[in-house]
C-alpha cells in the first residue's frame, strides 16, 4: 500500500501524476508515427468478443504483407479465434491454424510441443505468428497441458521453451517468427514475461530484429475500468501497461 498518498481523494492526483509507461515529449506536426488504420481490405473482419486474448486484424495483416508472398504458408501455433487466418484469407496466403483450445472448425485441435505441420504439406513454412497465454491470467481451458494451467511462471516458461524447439524447426532458413506478448504484473511485481518469451526462442537460431509496442486502445469498460486501475496502480505502487509487446525474430545466423 502507498502510505504517502492519501488515497481517500485519489482522484485529486490525476493530472498531477501518471502512472503511463510511455512516455512522449518534443512531440512535431511532421513526426512520424504509424497511427493504426482502419482498412477497407479488413473491415469485414470482426474480432469475436467472447474469446479472451483477440489481437486487431492489423497485426498479421502487416506482417503477411511484409514478409510473405501470395500462396507462401503461414502457421499460427497459438490460433485461438482465428484473426490471423481470416486475414491470411484476405490477402491470398495459406494457413495452418493449430490450437489446443479449438474453438472453430478450421482450427486444428494440437499441441504446439508436437505437432508435425508435415502431416498437411512437404515443405518448410514460410511465416510463424505466436500469441501465446500469458501465463495465468487468463485461464483458457482445465487441460494439464494447456500454457494457461501451468502452476508456476518457472513451469510456464519450461512449457514455452518445449513449443518453441518443435515450433521452430519446420521453419524455412532466414524465415520470419512474430511473437505478441506483454508483460504481467504478479507477486508485486511486473514481470517482463514478452521479452523471456523472445529470449527463449532466440535460442533456437533466431536474432530480434525489431520490438514494437503497440497501445492497448480503447478497451471494455472505459472510465471505469480506467478508474478502477488507476487507484490500484496508486495503490500498489506500479504503472500502467505501456501495450503490447511484438517482436519480429528472423531464423539463421
Amino acid at each position: 500500500m502507498n502510505k504517502n498518498l492519501n488515497l481517500k481523494k485519489w482522484k485529486k492526483y490525476k493530472n498531477i501524476i501518471t502512472t503511463d509507461s510511455l512516455w512522449i515529449s518534443n512531440i512535431k506536426k511532421d513526426d512520424s508515427k504509424f497511427i493504426i488504420p482502419k482498412r477497407k481490405i479488413l473491415s469485414k473482419i470482426k474480432n469475436d468478443n467472447t474469446f479472451h486474448g483477440v489481437f486487431i486484424p492489423e497485426i498479421p495483416y502487416q506482417f503477411i504483407k511484409r514478409f510473405t508472398k501470395k500462396n507462401d504458408i503461414i502457421w499460427d501455433c497459438f490460433a485461438g479465434s482465428g484473426t490471423t487466418k481470416r486475414v491470411a484469407d484476405v490477402l491470398g496466403r495459406l494457413t495452418i491454424n493449430t490450437d489446443l483450445n479449438s474453438k472453430k472448425n478450421y482450427i486444428i485441435k494440437a499441441d504446439a510441443r508436437y505437432y508435425n505441420p508435415n502431416i498437411l504439406i512437404n515443405h518448410k513454412i514460410d511465416l510463424i505468428i505466436m500469441h501465446p497465454p500469458y501465463f495465468n491470467i487468463v485461464k483458457y481451458s482445465n487441460d494439464k497441458n494447456d500454457g494457461s494451467n501451468q502452476e508456476t511462471l518457472k513451469g510456464f516458461l519450461i512449457w514455452f521453451e518445449e513449443v518453441c524447439k518443435n515450433v521452430t524447426k519446420y521453419l524455412k532458413e532466414e524465415g520470419f517468427l512474430i511473437l505478441i506478448c506483454g508483460n504481467i504484473y504478479l507477486d508485486q511485481e511486473e514481470k517482463t514475461l514478452g521479452v523471456w518469451c523472445k529470449d527463449i526462442i532466440c535460442k533456437y537460431n533466431f536474432k530480434c530484429k525489431a520490438q514494437i509496442i503497440k497501445d492497448y486502445g480503447e478497451t471494455k469498460g472505459g472510465n471505469r475500468n480506467y478508474n478502477l486501475n488507476y487507484y490500484r496502480q496508486l495503490n500498489g505502487n506500479y504503472n500502467n501497461f505501456y501495450g503490447d509487446n511484438i517482436f519480429i525474430l528472423q531464423k539463421g545466423n
